[in-house]
Order: C-alpha cells, then sequence, then structure tokens
C-alpha cells in the first residue's frame, strides 16, 4: 500500500516542477511577444520613385537622338552624292573605248515609254538611265546603261558601254557586287581578263523592223562560247556572270527599240547645248 502511494506520488509532478513549466511558458510567451513587437517596429520597405520622370529624360533622349541622325543625313546626303556623280562620271567614261578625258564631255538623258527622250539638268526629277559621251566635236562616241540583276549574295549592279553604229557592247565595269570575295566581287571580276572580254564586242543589235533584240544575250558553260551574242561564264563564279549578261540583256531589251526613235537627237544634243551654252 504504502508502495503505489510512493509510486503515485512520484508520477504527479511536485510544486517545482509545476512552477519551472510556467515560467518556461511564459518565458516562450515573452519572447513572441518581443519578435512580434519587433516586426512591429522595423522599417517598411520604401515606395518607389515615380516614373514619369524617367520616361521624360528617355523620350528627350531619344528625341536628341533623332535630330542628331537627320541632321548627319542633311549634312552628309550631298557630299555623298557629289562622290556617286563623280564616281559614275568616271565609270561612263571608262566603259566607252577611246575616249579623251580631258576633252570629252556627256550628257545624261532619261529614255523612258512614257515620258520619251528627256535631257537631265537641274530642273528635271527623273532618274539618268543614259549617259552619252561626245568628244571636243561633239561627236557621239558611246552610250553608257546600268543594268541590275539578281547575283549570289544580293543586286550585282553594273555599267556598260553601247556602241551605237556597231550595236555592240564594247565596255563594262561593276558597280556594285557583294557575291563571293576572290570569286564574283568586283575586284576579282574586273581582274578576270578572258571574261571580261566577253564585253569588247556583245552582240546586241536589233532586228529588221528595229523592235527587239534579235539574239537575247545568253550565258554558256565555261569555254563553250560560240556566238557574238553569248557570254562565256566566269569559271566559280556562274551566277555572279549569269547576273551581269542579265543585266545588260534586260536593259537593252527595254531601251534600244526605245533610243532608235530618238538617236537623232541624242546625236544633236551636244551641239545644241553648247550654242546654247555660248550665247
Amino acid at each position: 500500500m504504502n508502495e503505489e502511494v510512493q509510486v503515485k506520488e512520484k508520477e504527479q509532478p511536485g510544486e517545482e516542477q509545476s512552477q519551472e513549466i510556467q515560467d518556461v511558458q511564459q518565458g516562450e510567451i515573452k519572447e513572441e511577444e518581443g519578435f512580434k513587437a519587433e516586426d512591429a517596429s522595423s522599417p517598411d520597405i520604401p515606395p518607389m520613385p515615380p516614373s514619369m520622370p524617367m520616361i521624360l529624360v528617355l523620350g528627350l533622349i531619344a528625341m536628341l537622338s533623332g535630330v542628331l541622325v537627320v541632321l548627319v543625313y542633311e549634312y552628309t546626303a550631298p557630299i555623298i552624292a557629289e562622290k556617286e556623280r563623280l564616281a559614275l562620271e568616271a565609270a561612263v567614261f571608262q566603259v566607252i573605248p577611246d575616249v579623251d578625258r580631258d576633252t570629252a564631255r556627256q550628257i545624261s538623258f532619261s529614255l523612258t515609254a512614257t515620258d520619251g527622250l528627256v535631257e537631265i539638268n537641274e530642273k528635271t526629277t527623273q532618274p539618268a538611265n543614259l549617259y552619252a559621251v561626245y568628244d571636243s566635236s561633239n561627236v557621239l562616241l558611246g552610250i553608257a546603261m546600268e543594268g541590275a540583276a539578281q547575283g549570289y549574295q544580293d543586286i550585282v549592279r553594273i555599267l556598260f558601254g553601247y556602241d551605237v553604229k556597231e550595236q555592240q557592247i564594247v565596255g563594262m565595269t561593276i558597280l556594285k557586287s557583294v557575291d563571293t570575295p576572290g570569286l564574283g566581287d568586283k575586284k576579282t571580276v574586273e581582274k578576270n581578263k578572258k571574261f571580261m572580254a566577253n564585253f569588247n564586242a556583245l552582240d546586241v543589235s536589233l532586228t529588221k523592223n528595229k523592235s527587239a533584240i534579235a539574239h537575247p544575250i545568253e550565258t554558256v558553260k565555261h569555254g563553250t562560247k560560240t556566238k557574238a551574242w553569248q557570254v562565256d561564264a566566269m569559271s566559280g563564279a556562274t551566277i555572279t556572270s549569269r547576273a551581269i549578261a542579265k543585266g545588260i540583256s534586260e536593259t537593252t531589251s527595254e531601251l534600244l527599240p526605245l533610243l532608235v526613235k530618238y538617236l537623232s537627237v541624242v546625236r544633236s544634243t551636244a551641239t545644241r547645248v553648247r550654242s546654247t551654252t555660248h550665247k
């Protein structure tokens, strides 16, 4: 009996143990309250700055950048245009044989089925597509024309000379080509003497009624040219070769039948312009 009482007394916590438990619980409560108080007293996250000033600054920068681009373009455009004009003038003399550059002169024209032949000057708005070259005696030496066609990477732009009397292409130069360097670029093509020989006397004669090219220009495999209207392609640059031939073919097919109608005007223009200038 005494043993049972002793066991029950051991199982029941004493006053000291109860007090310790209460102290622990009160400490935990105070600790939690301390954390809450600390959280409540922590500073708030600062608000985001207003976006309007930043937007205004970015807008101002964009506006100033746009104005700067326009000013640079307006300043450089005339300079670029003049350099292009001088380069084209030099190229025109290059594709017409036997030209004395010191005494020769050129006059630009626009030739279309709609407007006919228009001499280009500061009052005209049409783009030039014919460049007539005259000697010091106002004799027509030849006419240069532009051509363009899709090459391997981009449009290949060329300028070629036309002999009115012989009805032949008598010279060619590349104005722009970004085809494969070492194969179809301007420098490589123009250094290829065999290929450039295609354009020393390329036949573009008209039919009897002067309405079309008698034999359209065609590009043939390297080393197989047998006709005067064929272009012997460059080895390794067939696409560029075809682009050059196509550019010439399309331009001559469009312009030469029209040119026949105005050829007398082109021949006499240099004399008329010179006499007007000296009045």
